[in-house]
């Protein structure tokens, strides 16, 4: 080829318009001679490059398990040999290690047999060119270019029968740009075929069969679609990489890529690669069928990779916010597996050994924090209430756990949402009284209990008629308390306490947390002590009593029922005295002393309760007088502040003039009042105009600034005058007043 290359360059008889045409083509045919009878796969690929050859042309010299529809004819016989090839492990075209080394006089004596095509050796030069391609195609795409163009070759008609057949094949495939070439016929297909025969000469093997016909094509540069050829590119590296180099499949399909995902879904499943194939459908959108594969590997005995539940969950973390149902959909199948793992020591839930890795089935709660209580985006933009409905299926407590993240993370106050963790809490509570197995493995009721009320008594944001109608009437009295304080009825909640809790400690607590809201309220706990209990009411306190559980002395614990109301009654005044004695401040004497009974013993709690109500009056009424002593004195002194105002005053009359320009002070002139300069007895306040006093002033400043002249006393005292009380000064001329003096005009 490259004599021929030059033979039309020293030709005469070839016009020069196609010398260059016709040294194209014998490049091109140069390219294939070298790629499939020299072995030279970088050399073959790098003109194909210089050519600006579609990467079509390259993929059809490969095997079909490589090249697909665009493999030329013989490629079956090259697939053997690929496999024999690749599942070797070793180079075709180089001598076994193990057979020993002939001398080079033999060797030259060998006579040379014909290369064979080594196709590992070739598929790691196509990887190389397609790689490098696919930068080329990326950096067009980056661009916004839609098209690239490419030298593409277009069969010719020739005079052999087999040209003619060869042609018809290519127009019937309708992709002309694929690059697939014109064939020869069947008697001189060891040019360029693997299934040659051995026993050919050296010579034959070395010449380059051109002919003719084989240049019976043309070349022409068009525009292909980028998106057309990066599928092509990247499906034929895939399978490259499935034969070679099965460790780039990641870095592949984990980034934006144009494989065609029906011919690679084929070929992953082929050879087991079901990470990968997880990779493809997710990077093109196919979020169910990844989750599907996951699922069925997750729940197959013979996976490896995937088995158990943590990789559907895994990947339900990769979902993007709209995908919300399909994250509910599959995420079922991850906690109800967990579920049942807790309850059942014996086989996990698909009735595997329940020996497997813990690691590979996480349980509900890790599923609910990984999932939905994360600080991932999508996770925060999950719709919640439907979360939170989502979890109340399979269990409240995961409720609890995901709306306890809601809050404390996202400061969430929807009311849904905490109506919802009020209802959580009431369900759990209700599942572990009524199923022991179930007590034993969910949170101690005791500590959900506390839990709850720690949520009553924080938010705000539940409604308190929805928390009372969902609450049991024949217990949880005190979170019925909390919830009846958020309603205003604290009377009705303190009789559940002192009764139906039977805590007189709890009752008073209550007051302490709800003195702001309502002042009165240790007078209604005052007022229930020293009174029967409702009719209306569960009372616990009776029972307690009876049972010895609540007692003044030991001699209480052994009574008879007729003496328990005396017993309460006991009780209760004890603990009336304690209030008013520790909280008199909140307990006015006149409310007291009217609900306290006749026949109540006069204890010492009453009694300080006494010492310290008059103290308190004592100290209200001396701060009392204190405070009226002082308005007194203040009043006082203001009185004589203004006698000291009205006792200096100025007198303008008719005929007083300005001492400045001698002219007549009218009423209807403004002026201003100085201050005398003298502290000598009979010194008088000056009264000038106000026109006269301006000017004089800026004369004065004047006179500061520039050569020190000599003024009158009175000038001087003009000029000591601020200039900031110019305002103030107008503003009291205008009014005819001046502060501390009152102006009369008689």
């Amino acid at each position: 080829y490259d004599e021929a290359i030059s033979l039309v360059a020293q030709s005469d008889s070839i016009l020069e318009s196609e010398k260059h045409e016709l040294t194209i083509k014998i490049r091109w045919l140069r390219a294939r001679w070298l790629f499939r009878d020299q072995a030279k796969y970088e050399a073959a690929l790098d003109e194909f490059s210089d050519l600006d050859a579609t990467p079509t042309e390259a993929i059809a010299l490969c095997p079909e398990r490589i090249a697909g529809e665009l493999a030329e004819d013989g490629s079956s016989d090259d697939e053997s040999l690929l496999r024999e090839d690749i599942s070797s492990g070793s180079d075709q075209s180089r001598s076994d290690p193990a057979e020993p080394q002939q001398p080079e006089t033999q060797k030259a004596k060998t006579p040379q047999k014909p290369k064979q095509v080594v196709w590992k050796e070739a598929l790691y030069a196509l990887m190389r060119y397609l790689t490098g391609h696919r930068r080329v195609l990326q950096r067009a795409a980056t661009e916004g270019s839609r098209e690239h163009e490419y030298v593409v070759r277009v069969p010719g008609h020739g005079d052999d029968e087999d040209d003619d057949s060869d042609e018809d094949k290519s127009d019937n495939d309708g992709d002309s740009e694929r690059g697939s070439l014109d064939k020869p016929n069947s008697g001189s297909r060891g040019n360029g075929s693997v299934g040659r025969s051995r026993s050919d000469t050296v010579e034959e093997d070395s010449l380059p069969h051109v002919r003719l016909k084989r240049l019976a094509f043309s070349l022409e540069r068009m525009k292909i679609p980028v998106a057309a050829m990066a599928q092509v590119v990247d499906t034929t590296l895939l399978k490259v990489y499935l034969e070679c180099s099965p460790g780039l499949l990641g870095p592949l399909l984990r980034v934006k890529n144009h494989c065609d995902v029906e011919q690679s879904e084929g070929l992953l499943l082929e050879h087991k690669r079901f990470a990968e194939l997880v990779d493809l459908y997710h990077g093109k959108g196919l979020y169910r069928n990844a989750l599907q594969l996951l699922q069925s590997q997750g729940k197959s005995s013979q996976s490896t990779q995937m088995r158990g539940s943590y990789p559907v969950v895994r990947y339900l973390l990769r979902l993007p916010a709209d995908q919300f149902e399909l994250v509910l959909e599959y995420v079922r199948w991850p906690i109800q597996v967990g579920v049942a793992r807790e309850a059942s020591t014996d086989a996990a839930a698909d009735g595997s050994d329940s020996s497997m890795d813990a690691d590979d089935w996480p349980t509900p709660p890790a599923i609910v924090s990984m999932v939905f209580a994360d600080d991932r985006p999508a996770a925060e933009a999950f719709p919640r209430p439907r979360v939170a409905s989502f979890l109340r299926q399979i269990s409240p407590m995961l409720v609890i756990q995901y709306l306890t993240y809601v809050f404390e993370a996202w400061s969430d106050q929807t009311p849904v949402l905490h109506d919802d963790m009020v209802a959580a809490h009431l369900d759990a509570l209700s599942s572990s009284a009524s199923d022991a197995k179930a007590a034993n493995s969910a949170e101690p009721s005791d500590e959900l209990r506390k839990r709850l009320r720690r949520f009553l008594r924080s938010s705000r944001s539940y409604s308190p008629e929805k928390a009372l109608a969902r609450l049991p009437e024949d217990r949880l009295f005190e979170e019925r308390a909390l919830v009846l304080s958020r309603l205003g009825r604290h009377e009705h909640a303190l009789n559940l306490l002192v009764f139906s809790v039977a805590s007189l400690v709890l009752a008073e607590q209550y007051c302490l947390e709800n003195i702001a809201d309502c002042p009165d309220v240790f007078v209604t706990l005052l007022r229930i002590l020293v009174t029967a209990p409702p009719q209306d009411i569960f009372d616990n306190e009776a029972e307690a009593i009876r049972s010895g559980a609540i007692a003044i002395s030991d001699s209480d614990k052994h009574h008879t029922a007729d003496d328990i109301e005396g017993v309460r009654q006991r009780i209760h005044w004890q603990f009336a005295g304690h209030l008013l004695s520790v909280h008199y401040m909140h307990i006015p004497a006149a409310e007291a002393l009217r609900l306290l009974p006749a026949d109540m013993e006069f204890s010492p709690d009453i009694l300080e309760y006494l010492r310290s109500q008059l103290c308190a009056l004592d100290q209200a009424m001396r701060s009392t007088n204190l405070a009226q002593n002082l308005r007194v004195g203040a009043d006082q002194q203001a009185r004589r502040q203004v006698h000291r105002m009205q006792a200096s005053y100025v007198v303008v009359t008719e005929t007083r003039t300005c001492p400045h320009c001698l002219k007549r002070i009218g009423s209807g002139t403004a002026f201003a009042v100085i201050p005398p300069q003298s502290t000598k007895e009979g010194a008088g306040h000056a009264v000038v105009h106000y026109s006269c006093w301006q000017r004089q002033k800026s004369a004065s400043k004047s006179s500061v600034l520039g050569a020190s002249t000599s003024v009158s006393d009175e000038n001087r005292s003009l000029a000591s005058i601020d200039a900031d009380d110019t305002d103030a000064a107008a503003a009291a001329a205008a009014a005819s007043t001046w502060p501390g003096f009152e102006l009369k005009w008689t």
